[in-house]
């Protein structure tokens, strides 16, 4: 009887050790994966980079380098326009990852060529911000101001394009 209390004991606790063990690495294993989707934010990038060529070069930018679009149609007289652009773009974690994950681009209504490219996506009030996949298929549209906590989830939505 002494034996198999003994046994039991042995059996039991490796048991646990080894329920633990694996708990522990399924805990591990989950904040690892969760880990990848959080933003960090790269120290030397303080502001978003906004594509400054035309739109025809931001489609073949996106292209060439597979990357998502992000479009945001402003003008200077439109106060969110200008909110977004003062509290969300200028977030570290939202320029992290607009320079790093995608060919952003501000599209300016009051000039023609901005006028153009809103026909296109037949955008008439602003802020409309567009994200794009590389070949210019429109995946969201959001309209008006966003916070920045906002935005940077939308925009791991979109982490890689589909095609190549």
């Amino acid at each position: 009887m002494y034996f198999d209390e003994q046994y039991y004991f042995i059996l039991t606790f490796t048991s646990m050790k080894l329920f633990s063990l694996i708990s522990s690495l399924l805990l591990f294993l989950n904040h690892s994966l969760k880990a990848q989707d959080k933003v960090t934010p790269i120290d030397n990038i303080l502001e978003a980079t906004f594509f400054q060529g035309t739109y025809q070069e931001v489609l073949l930018e996106a292209k060439k380098l597979h990357k998502p679009i992000f479009l945001t149609f402003s003008a200077s007289w439109c106060q969110p326009c200008q909110k977004l652009e003062a509290e969300s773009f200028s977030q570290q974690e939202v320029a992290s990852v607009l320079s790093l994950r995608y060919i952003a681009k501000i599209v300016d209504v009051e000039q023609f060529v901005g006028m153009d490219v809103a026909d296109i996506y037949k955008v008439s009030e602003y802020p409309i911000t567009i994200i794009l996949d590389e070949r210019g298929k429109e995946l969201e549209r959001l309209k008006g101001f966003f916070p920045p906590e906002y935005l940077i989830k939308t925009l791991l939505k979109y982490k890689k394009t589909t095609s190549k």
